[in-house]
């Protein structure tokens, strides 16, 4: 398959999934990440809002809301399109981009760039074994975290994408601009990439 039969399979796959079975796999991703982040405590952490089939991260992060410093995606173009992310507070106001996601209604400079994360949980279309990610196809996460490519030792935020585990293929096929995860999370299990 190529790439857009692909992200056609799998955002099929994850769509398909019942009510009872996301809120599930939701429960179970909560307590992975719980699992993965240990005891820290005040990590500057970005989650999103669940759309067309994501696994959700509300339980996570109404669990956590007071304990990290949780940061949602807000989508800016002015130039080149990409994320900046605003801090969740009890009286964040919200909007809808212009894909129909609800994102926090802030002004740009109330937002932080990604270099100043230290853990990004992001959402996927499909992943690999290898750290391998098939995003929605606008490469806003890829714009976003591109600085990445150029560290060599430093590779602050760490990448954590969250996907149901029926998201997962034996090998995605990659382009220079893509950015690898550090670490995958399902409703299964926590998976290191080799």
């Amino acid at each position: 398959m190529d790439i857009p039969q692909l992200r056609q399979h799998f955002r099929r796959l994850r769509r398909e999934l019942g009510r009872d079975e996301q809120q599930a796999h939701a429960s179970l991703v909560s307590v992975r990440v719980e699992r993965f982040l240990g005891f820290r405590s005040g990590l500057k952490i970005s989650a999103y809002i669940a759309f067309q089939g994501e696994i959700s991260l509300a339980p996570w992060i109404e669990g956590n809301r007071h304990r990290q410093r949780i940061h949602l995606p807000r989508l800016y173009e002015p130039i080149e399109p990409r994320l900046r992310f605003a801090p969740l507070k009890d009286d964040t106001r919200w909007m809808r981009n212009r894909f129909g996601i609800p994102e926090p209604e802030a002004h740009w400079g109330k937002t932080i760039a990604a270099q100043h994360l230290d853990i990004m949980l992001v959402p996927l279309v499909a992943f690999d074994r290898q750290g391998h990610r098939l995003g929605m196809g606008g490469g806003y996460y890829d714009r976003s975290i591109g600085f990445r490519g150029q560290r060599k030792h430093w590779r602050k935020p760490l990448l954590v994408g969250v996907a149901h585990s029926q998201q997962e293929h034996s090998a995605l096929p990659q382009q220079p601009w893509d950015a690898a995860l550090d670490v995958i999370i399902t409703e299964r299990e926590i998976i290191r990439p080799r």
